[in-house]
């Protein structure tokens, strides 16, 4: 029973762990509202019984002069705290006396002569309403609750001992309703103060607790401020890192390039933009065995930000590791571009392996070979080139047959892509960013786009212009990856058309009169009026004339001028292997044995150039070599008739 009633009490009374935990800020909040109203307060208060003093005391009670003197002493009380205020303030300083100092003496000298006179004359009713004002006045004023249990029992005191040493009349009706209203007033006065003062504290706690809520908000605020800082500037010094890794030389009139690098991070740093990615690009003059390139890459390193710009830092370093070593070694520099990229490939596949797959890389490594227009490169899981030609666009690719690099698994069946441009072809080289638009976000959900080829409409809508074409992808969506793009327009015209002897040479071979249709097609001024078809014919002419040196050099020079022609590359290949066979020079089998490892570095799989350089390979000495590429010879078909001969001649 006790502890229920203990309970309802502790709260009624509103006895929570925080006032006691927050009373010294309470009470600073009280005293500030206090000095809020003290002046208006005391203002009101040094007048508010003057009419009391001067007139309606003395005609009511002429034998109680002594009202006068207690109203007279508030109106001075008053004025006095009016000028303590005004010169404090002046000063601009604060005194303790100011506040719930004030309220507290202004007050109980209000509450307390009144008790004291209106216990003397407790038999005016009149009188007694006043008082009851100013009973129930304390429960509104900005003091600590414990003043309500401190001064209305002090002031009842007063009260009855006034009452008591004066006896004035109370056994009258209109006295008795008087002291029923005084004791209703005591109770009100406890009760909505209690109520009002409750109010006021979870109102200052509310508050309280906005305040602290802020102050952490404000403090986390700061402190990830800080951090963003210290992150930006990490991020400035990783881009300070990756700008001299972007290599762009544009120079000469064969390929025009046009190049585009968006990454998505945008941050400040010292009131400056700059952008973090995982996106990286590159464009090389490369000289290679004579021939200019230009030496391209387009990578994407996985993550977001920090992690895919360390993946491109990596990706920049060894690519360009790999530039400066082809432009300054001699050994480097004299391989042919298949070659270049499948040693370019297995140098980056090597490093990004060391990660463990927790850095992977897809990326397109090209060369384009300016006098000629030929497209080499490797697609290691990296969107398809696109070629834009005579106002249509289309991959020039369907499949991938690369892992990204920092895949564990390597394809055995590696193989260089090779395509041949034209006049006024476009190649463009992006990554995915251009494809990962963002078609609305006004739902849940962000509507990303899903077709492939999108790519191919905004080319077309641009008409192949580079600028336009950004001007397109922005109005198709939102970029929600980092955008990375390379235009490559060749310029010359690369094959020629056949001179003015073609068609009788024709009609001559088909009548097989060999020698006059070679004779016709001989008789240009200069072989640069030869096309490459007619390069093609005189080289077989003379092989049916047995004239094989003659031949070889026809053969080379159309390679030279066609080099995407992979079929005319071994059947050049098999010239030089036959020109061996009479002349038994090595140099032969070992330019034979070169242009039929760039046929299967194109073609892996191709069995009449595996059969061709196996044999070449035993013919040089290389049986290590030779035995290698019978196994892939089985591996792809292990019935061919030739492996059992291939075989003993090895052994």
């Amino acid at each position: 029973m006790f502890q229920n009633f203990r309970a309802i009490l502790s709260k009624f009374l509103d006895l929570i762990p925080e006032r006691k935990l927050y009373q010294s800020e309470y009470c600073q909040e009280l005293d500030r509202h206090a000095r809020i109203i003290q002046f208006p307060g005391s203002l009101i208060g040094s007048v508010a019984l003057l009419g009391f003093a001067f007139d309606t005391d003395a005609k009511l009670h002429p034998e109680f002069p002594e009202l006068f003197y207690y109203r007279i002493g508030f109106s001075l009380l008053c004025i006095s705290y009016i000028f303590f205020i005004l010169i404090n303030h002046s000063k601009q300083t604060k005194s303790k006396l100011e506040g719930l100092v004030w309220g507290y003496v202004v007050y109980g000298y209000l509450l307390f002569t009144a008790a004291y006179y209106t216990g003397r004359i407790a038999d005016d009713a009149p009188y007694v309403s006043g008082y009851q004002m100013v009973v129930v006045v304390l429960s509104f004023l900005p003091l600590p609750r414990k003043t309500l249990f401190i001064y209305y029992p002090i002031s009842i005191l007063i009260f009855v001992l006034s009452v008591l040493i004066y006896k004035p009349n109370l056994d009258t009706p209109s006295a008795s309703y008087s002291m029923q209203n005084l004791i209703l007033s005591y109770l009100l006065g406890i009760f909505s103060g209690l109520i009002i003062e409750r109010y006021r504290f979870h109102s200052f706690l509310n508050h309280l607790r906005v305040i602290k809520k802020n102050e952490e908000i404000t403090k986390t605020a700061e402190e990830i401020q800080v951090l963003k800082t210290q992150q930006d500037g990490d991020y400035f010094l990783t881009s300070l890192l990756f700008e001299p890794l972007l290599g762009k030389e544009v120079d000469g009139n064969a390929v025009t390039i046009e190049t585009i690098l968006n990454q998505y991070k945008k941050f400040h740093f010292r009131n400056k933009e700059y952008q973090l990615g995982g996106d990286y690009l590159s464009v090389y003059n490369l000289i290679l065995q004579g021939k200019r390139y230009k030496a391209f890459i387009n990578g994407d390193a996985m993550g977001k930000s920090i992690q895919g710009a360390g993946g491109a830092i990596v990706l920049g370093a060894v690519y360009n590791s790999i530039i400066i070593r082809s432009k300054m070694d001699p050994v480097s520099s004299n391989r042919s571009p298949e070659r270049w990229l499948h040693d370019s490939y297995l140098d980056l596949q090597k490093i990004f392996e060391t990660f463990d797959g927790a850095m992977l890389v897809s990326a397109v490594i090209g060369l384009l070979e300016e006098s000629t227009g030929t497209l080499y490169f490797i697609n290691l899981e990296h969107p398809w080139l696109v070629l834009y030609r005579d106002g249509r666009a289309s991959f020039i690719e369907e499949d991938i047959h690369y892992y990204k690099l920092g895949v564990m698994e390597v394809p055995m069946n590696r193989f260089i892509s090779v395509f041949q441009m034209k006049q006024g072809d476009k190649i463009f080289c992006g990554s995915d960013g251009k494809d990962d638009l963002v078609i609305s976000d006004s739902g849940k959900y962000r509507d990303i786009n899903e077709n492939q080829n999108l790519i191919l409409e905004c080319i077309e809508e641009s008409d192949g212009n580079f600028k336009t074409l950004i001007n397109v992808l922005e109005s198709k969506g939102k970029y929600s990856d980092d955008l990375s793009l390379i235009s490559l327009e060749y310029n010359l015209s690369p094959d020629s058309k056949p001179g003015q002897h073609w068609k009788e040479a024709k009609k001559l071979i088909r009548k097989k009169e060999y020698s006059r249709a070679l004779d016709l097609l001989l008789s240009y001024d200069s072989l640069l009026d030869v096309s490459i078809t007619e390069l093609k014919y005189i080289t077989k002419l003379y092989e049916k004339e047995e004239n094989l040196l003659k031949a070889m050099e026809y053969a080379s020079l159309a390679l030279e001028n066609f080099p995407s022609d992979t079929s005319w590359m071994f059947h050049t290949s098999v010239l030089y292997k036959r020109l061996y066979s009479i002349f038994k020079s090595p140099s032969f089998l070992e330019e034979s044995q070169e242009l039929s490892e760039r046929v299967r570095l194109r073609q892996p799989n191709n069995i009449r150039n595996l059969i061709h350089l196996a044999d070449v390979c035993r013919l040089l000495g290389d049986k290590e070599r030779a035995q290698y590429l019978v196994q892939q010879i089985k591996l792809a078909n292990p019935e061919h008739k030739k492996i059992k001969e291939l075989i003993m001649l090895i052994s």
